[in-house]
């Protein structure tokens, strides 16, 4: 990824969504309808390309939506990759996570939100300090049952690639982990160690799952005793 300066000094637009988190290094799909939205991407995409996805904190964005509900300190700066405008005024764009941020403050702003952030993430790490935890992952995703997962196959390709250790970790939560809430952990979570960490157990408990799995696929118990 092309490395992009950012001006904290400005504003970046806020896009909150519910249970939707970006991780650095990773992109999604987002169909933009929404009036104040349109308007955010037109905005952005005629200067800096940037949009924060932040997350709603607690369930009153279910009934003040269309005002400031409350949202998450911790937002993952994002910049438009692709877009595409529709007919009918809508958006279809492609949004690449930058780095995570932390919320300063809000700024008024019609129609949609604005923020001063700060970033969470200043000096690179070097790729032999995260060395093992690397080899720890390849290991568990080089596992027999846990390799034949389609997303898996995924993350086995940028094992090819020469990308970034802490690229790499991204890449690989964001694609295993669907959970909102576990998503926003790792965003929030500042040291790529504990992240790696939290990888690594999500790799366990799965590798965990397929091969009970794969044991009562095959008929026989723990003990390897047939269960017919």
């Amino acid at each position: 990824m092309p490395e992009r300066i950012i001006d904290f000094s400005k504003p970046i637009p806020l896009f909150p969504l519910p249970q939707c988190v970006l991780l650095p290094h990773a992109t999604i799909p987002l169909h933009i309808f929404e009036p104040r939205y349109r308007t955010m991407v037109a905005d952005s995409l005629d200067s800096h390309g940037l949009i924060a996805m932040a997350c709603f904190k607690g369930s009153r964005w279910r009934t003040e939506y269309e005002g400031s509900p409350p949202i998450r300190p911790t937002a993952c700066i994002g910049y438009i990759v692709q877009h595409h405008t529709l007919g009918n005024g809508c958006y279809n764009i492609l949004l690449q996570g930058l780095l995570r941020a932390k919320i300063v403050e809000e700024e008024p702003y019609e129609p949609y939100r604005r923020a001063r952030f700060a970033a969470l993430e200043s000096a690179p790490v070097d790729d032999a300090r995260l060395a093992d935890q690397r080899s720890e992952i390849e290991r568990l995703l080089n596992h027999e049952q846990v390799k034949k997962l389609a997303t898996v196959n995924a993350i086995q390709n940028w094992l090819s690639d020469d990308i970034p250790t802490v690229a790499l970790f991204d890449l690989a939560s964001m694609t295993l982990c669907e959970d909102g809430e576990k998503r926003y952990r790792l965003l929030e979570e500042c040291c790529v160690h504990r992240r790696a960490e939290l990888l690594i157990e999500q790799l366990l408990g799965l590798k965990r799952t397929l091969v009970l799995a794969g044991k009562f696929g095959s008929g026989k118990s723990d003990e390897g005793y047939p269960l017919n």
